[in-house]
């Protein structure tokens, strides 16, 4: 049984219940309830609902075994880059440094000898170590950016998405000490039964990851111009080609980004390709 640990609230529960069901771990959630402890009805793991802060903590000591936790959480933390095993794509910001709008700021120079109010010390101070700035970040785990306005502090040091809370304080970003995003934990040493069951979980997870913006095309191609029409397809996997019947044309199969498929499509055309049908994909499986 395989534990995996997600945040009981806030920005990633929802997130993580999204990919849980994307990779077919099914859980029953009574509606506003709030779990503590949910065994999977399909799958050998079970989901543990903590704080987010203690996430980090819980997989490296081995309480669970999975975590999914935002990157800035593990990097307060020190975990080890060898833990990390995959970046989900999802709840990306930033971990930035930010001082009062009054201040001529000209570099990281400006924070030498500075006090930096944050929830997040270990990942601000190690940034400031990586670029020798001696300054002292000071844990703030509620309203750091209001530390300068009331003397508390010379800056700030916090998670930043759209910036508005930190405008709102009357506040500039002037650098960044790391780009962050959802990320996977997992616990040192796992024995080789629960690896196997992770293992299983990251194959679901990759033909999900896969998937996204994919569809499966179909179109037909004169016998003529299949090359030149393959030549033209962006993705990585050879398509499947098949003779039609009267064998003047081909039927090409295979997956496309949408996003690229628009800036084909005109060149498809022009070559003679047509009946083209796109199918929208969940799993790819390569």
């Amino acid at each position: 049984m395989l534990r995996i640990a997600i945040q009981s609230n806030g920005r990633l529960y929802h997130e993580c219940l999204k990919l849980l069901e994307q990779v077919g771990v099914t859980l029953t959630i009574r509606e506003n309830s709030s779990p503590v402890l949910i065994r999977s009805n399909n799958f050998p793991a079970e989901v543990l609902f903590i704080e987010k802060d203690r996430i980090p903590t819980f997989v490296m000591k081995g309480k669970v075994d999975l975590g999914i936790v935002s990157e800035y959480l593990a990097a307060d933390n020190n975990v080890p880059e060898s833990c990390i095993i995959r970046r989900l794509g999802f709840d990306r910001c930033s971990l930035s440094l930010a001082v009062p709008q009054g201040i001529k700021y000209k570099g990281l120079e400006w924070f030498i000898g500075k006090t930096i109010a944050t929830p997040y010390p270990e990942a601000t101070q190690n940034f400031f170590k990586s670029n020798n700035i001696r300054a002292n970040a000071v844990l703030m785990r509620q309203q750091a950016a209001s530390a300068p306005k009331v003397g508390l502090a010379d800056a700030v040091c916090d998670r930043v998405d759209s910036g508005t809370t930190i405008r709102n304080h009357g506040m500039k970003v002037v650098a960044t000490a790391m780009q962050s995003e959802a990320c996977l934990m997992v616990a040192p040493n796992l024995s080789p039964q629960k690896q196997m069951i992770l293992d299983e979980f990251l194959q679901r997870f990759e033909a999900t990851q896969n998937a996204q913006n994919k569809f499966y095309a179909i179109m037909n191609v004169p016998n003529a111009k299949v090359d030149d029409v393959i030549a033209i397809l962006p993705e990585k996997q050879q398509p499947s080609i098949l003779k039609t019947v009267g064998k003047q044309t081909s039927a090409i199969h295979t997956f496309i980004d949408e996003r690229r498929f628009w800036d084909i499509i005109d060149r498809l055309k022009q070559l003679g390709a047509t009946d083209i049908v796109l199918t929208q994909v969940s799993k790819i499986v390569y």
